[in-house]
């Protein structure tokens, strides 16, 4: 089974090597967004570890943005290299409305699989 991790990691990989050193940071505080403050990582589902994976994800892209947003700025000042950091942020922005949509799904499924709709009633 793929750690949290591995799944930021292949959500935004590059993005997620540029912030090696503190993916640790944002995936407790998606793990706390979540409700799974304390909960040990082997505890959660797949659903849950995926759940946590997109939203750890989706706050790393505002930090990521502000990067690439000074490399495109350097980029332009010295005439070159723009391309490819402008799409890097046109990227951000589409992986930001499909991680929001994916959270809300996930979220949703969640929901249904934790309620059922029938209350529990005790028959002796």
């Amino acid at each position: 089974m793929a750690t949290i991790l591995e799944m930021l990691q292949n959500r935004l990989p590059d993005e997620a090597g540029l912030f090696a050193g503190s993916l640790a940071s944002f995936i407790d505080e998606a793990k706390a967004l979540a409700g799974y403050d304390g909960v040990a990582e082997g505890e959660l589902s797949t659903l849950q570890k995926s759940l946590v994976a997109d939203m750890a994800a989706k706050a790393l892209i505002v930090p990521a943005m502000s990067h690439y947003k000074k490399a495109l700025a350097k980029a332009q000042g010295e005439g070159a290299g723009t391309a490819e950091f402008s799409d890097k942020l046109a990227f951000l922005r589409e992986m930001q409305v499909r991680l929001s949509n994916d959270i809300s799904e996930k979220q949703a499924k969640m929901e249904t699989v934790s309620d059922t709709g029938v209350p529990m009633i005790v028959v002796t």
